[in-house]
């Protein structure tokens, strides 16, 4: 992660500097330890602070590397049920994929966007996305819009971070981040409570998921017997005694 950060603090005033976000936000996606949002928030401070990187140009790279990066993981979703497998072994995984699955299935938009200010819950939900089969069209439609709010978000934190400390860059970046962590903390705060109450009203079953509703009940009894009418029951209806000494 240094050696990273040094690599875009020596690129701050190149045009490479816009390939290496719009790269590295790509790779965020699919592998949330790269520090994507670092670097941008920190390009952030610096465009505030001292004028470069262009901001327009920095919101473009980042929201172009993010859309790709979860348009690679959807497709990866699809094809690889293997890593499906590898992360549903893991307690956190498994809970994040289950939560993932469940929100999709019930508000896709909401999720998809909600997601990509989550640590790990992007991923998840962009891979469980492609696993589902969620229309790939429809997903590229929202996670563009989520995108474009990531990279704003991220690029405006760290202005507002430079601003506040405009002569010392890197105190705007502190400030940044962790205002970003702040916010991806509370947003994960609120969807366990949302998660608990949702458990106890009934709202969800044992296992995490949506409470699917009961099957209709068998009916195991025997078939009524037919005479050879066709009527039903017939067998146990009593004679009528005056019908039976008319016979």
């Amino acid at each position: 992660m240094d050696a990273v950060l040094h690599l875009a603090e020596s690129l701050l005033g190149s045009p490479w500097f816009f390939v290496l976000v719009l790269g590295l936000s790509l790779l965020d996606a699919v592998v949330p330890v790269v520090p994507a949002e670092t670097v941008v928030i920190t390009a952030g401070a610096f465009a505030a602070a001292q004028g470069y990187p262009a901001v327009v140009p920095l919101v473009l790279a980042a929201w172009a590397g993010a859309l790709a990066g979860d348009v690679i993981a959807h497709h990866l979703g699809r094809r690889a049920g293997g890593l499906a497998r590898l992360l549903r072994r893991l307690r956190i995984g498994d809970a994040v994929l289950r939560w993932a699955e469940t929100g999709l299935r019930e508000r896709g938009p909401a999720i998809i966007i909600g997601a990509r200010f989550i640590p790990g819950g992007r991923t998840a939900t962009t891979v469980t996305s492609g696993m589902i089969g969620y229309p790939r069209r429809r997903f590229v439609l929202w996670a563009a819009v989520a995108a474009l709010a990531w990279a704003v978000y991220s690029v405006g934190i760290g202005m507002l971070g430079g601003l506040a400390f405009h002569d010392q860059p890197l105190l705007g970046v502190a400030l940044g981040i962790g205002i970003a962590l702040a916010v991806a903390g509370g947003i994960e705060a609120v969807r366990r409570l949302r998660s608990r109450h949702a458990g106890r009203s009934g709202t969800e079953g044992a296992d995490g998921g949506v409470s699917r509703p009961r099957p209709a009940a068998s009916d195991d009894a025997p078939a009524p017997a037919r005479d050879g009418r066709g009527s039903p029951d017939s067998a146990r209806r009593p004679r009528d005694p005056s019908a039976a000494g008319a016979a």
